[in-house]
């Protein structure tokens, strides 16, 4: 389904945004607009914010995050007595309780979020998109071990080719430079936040990239939400990081 009257009305964004004309909750409060279909798709999109909420909750970063599709109570209490939820959420918080929050429980959160997602949706441009974040997630978590000399293979999630080369090559750039060629600049950024900013601005390529060709379709709203939750991300962290600075000036 085309919508062109929404994406006409939709605000230009751009990576270097400090104030947006339009938040996520205002792009939620059209879900009625859409399809059945569509608003599905969406909701596999804001998903992700939930599987952010869990991460802080089960490791004691008990910090707010906006738009979830649940609310911060519900999780605690499916984390403590998971019975609402669906199956790889409850499996998840079943190992947790037995095996504690440990790093490679909570990669397997992201691991089971990308299958369910993948299981759920036949959108040709969700399944390339998350098909690329899990590749990007792998690689950077590769070249964030081997920069610390632990084994990249221990720190991966899921099969295929690109975990292959990430365990096993001892290439520099694990013998993915020429279909990513993004890869030289995780490898060369040293400093936390340009590291940050270089992976939002890969993502942000790719979203761009991706809807060059095409106007009005749905995909179009989906790359919409998924760079809209980029900037309010950044400017959460840029509050607080300004707090932080504030707090310590005063001496808190």
């Amino acid at each position: 389904m085309k919508y062109y009257f929404l994406v006409s009305y939709l605000p230009e964004l751009s990576r270097e945004d400090k104030k947006l004309k339009l938040r996520l909750a205002e792009l939620l409060s059209e879900m009625n607009n859409f399809t059945e279909k569509d608003r599905r798709q969406l909701e596999l999109v804001f998903l992700s914010r939930d599987i952010s909420l869990i991460k802080k909750l089960l490791t004691g970063r008990d910090t707010p995050i906006e738009n979830t599709l649940y609310d911060r109570e519900f999780w605690k209490d499916q984390i403590k007595s998971p019975k609402d939820v669906e199956e790889f959420f409850a499996d998840f918080f079943e190992a947790c309780a037995s095996e504690g929050a440990t790093p490679k429980n909570l990669d397997r959160l992201y691991e089971t979020y990308y299958d369910y997602v993948t299981s759920q949706t036949d959108n040709a441009f969700l399944l390339a998109y998350f098909q690329f974040e899990r590749e990007l997630r792998n690689i950077l978590a590769a070249v964030r071990a081997r920069k610390k000399g632990l084994s990249p293979a221990d720190f991966l999630v899921g099969e295929g080719d690109v975990v292959d080369s990430l365990s096993k090559s001892g290439a520099e750039d694990f013998g993915l430079g020429k279909d990513y060629p993004w890869i030289d600049r995780l490898l060369t950024v040293k400093d936390p936040a340009q590291l940050e900013e270089s992976v939002d601005r890969i993502i942000w390529d790719y979203l761009d990239e991706k809807t060059e060709t095409i106007d009005f379709d749905f995909d179009v709203i989906l790359a919409y939400a998924l760079k809209l939750q980029l900037l309010e991300r950044n400017l959460a962290l840029s509050e607080e990081r300004g707090m932080d600075i504030v707090q310590q000036l005063e001496g808190f």
